[in-house]
């Protein structure tokens, strides 16, 4: 697979090259069929990755999503940081405050990182992430509101690929008191029961944040 990758990524350089250098030095239908050429090794590689279920960077199968739940394990397991006040109320947290980072790709690296540090270091990146949520908070409130992931396209901003509701959209959906700490709770549905009961989920602390 990494010959075939070098070689694939070696006919896609080489036609985006041919494409560059025919909008310069060929006119007509050769640099039509310079740009099919092109176009096809694309759509031939990347249903190739697809099909295959194999990474050909920089063509990728994508497969974070892929797989089937195993028999013996019904639940579907995820992460929810939640923001605390000084009354100890828990208060959702728009996704917008993580900017640069997405949702996912915190949780992503919580899954992996952040429950296998010491509890000084855990508490240094919960400060961070304290600071991050109620800097959020903050702006939500005021007249400008919460900037989208592209301050310049705002709502327009292209989607990651979950969506996520912009819970501080309007300031009188935003928590008025300072966030003094952070929740990590991990969380999982029963596959099977929520057909039934789609709300249903079963909650556990696995982190808590007190700012000292």
């Amino acid at each position: 697979m990494n010959v075939l990758s070098s070689v694939s990524f070696l006919a896609f350089v080489a036609s985006g090259l041919a494409v560059a250098a025919g909008q310069r030095w060929v006119a007509g239908p050769t640099r039509r069929s310079l740009t099919n050429v092109f176009i096809g090794i694309v759509l031939l590689v990347t249903f190739a990755a697809g099909l295959s279920q194999r990474d050909m960077w920089p063509f990728s199968s994508w497969t974070m999503m892929v797989g089937v739940t195993p028999p013996a394990s019904r639940s579907l397991p995820t992460l929810r940081i939640v923001g605390v006040d000084a009354n100890g109320t828990e208060h959702e947290i728009d996704y917008r405050a993580w900017n640069p980072l997405s949702l996912e790709e915190l949780y992503a690296w919580l899954n992996r990182r952040f429950f296998k540090m010491d509890p000084a270091s855990q508490d240094n990146v919960a400060s961070y992430l304290l600071q991050l949520s109620d800097r959020a908070r903050e702006r939500a409130l005021s007249p400008g509101g919460l900037n989208f992931p592209n301050r310049w396209l705002g709502p327009l901003t292209a989607p990651t690929h979950v969506l996520h509701p912009s819970i501080w959209a309007h300031a009188d959906g935003v928590p008025r008191n300072r966030f003094v700490g952070l929740r990590i709770y991990q969380e999982s549905w029963d596959l099977e029961a929520s057909r039934s009961a789609p709300a249903k989920s079963a909650r556990l602390l696995a982190y808590q944040f007190v700012h000292p």
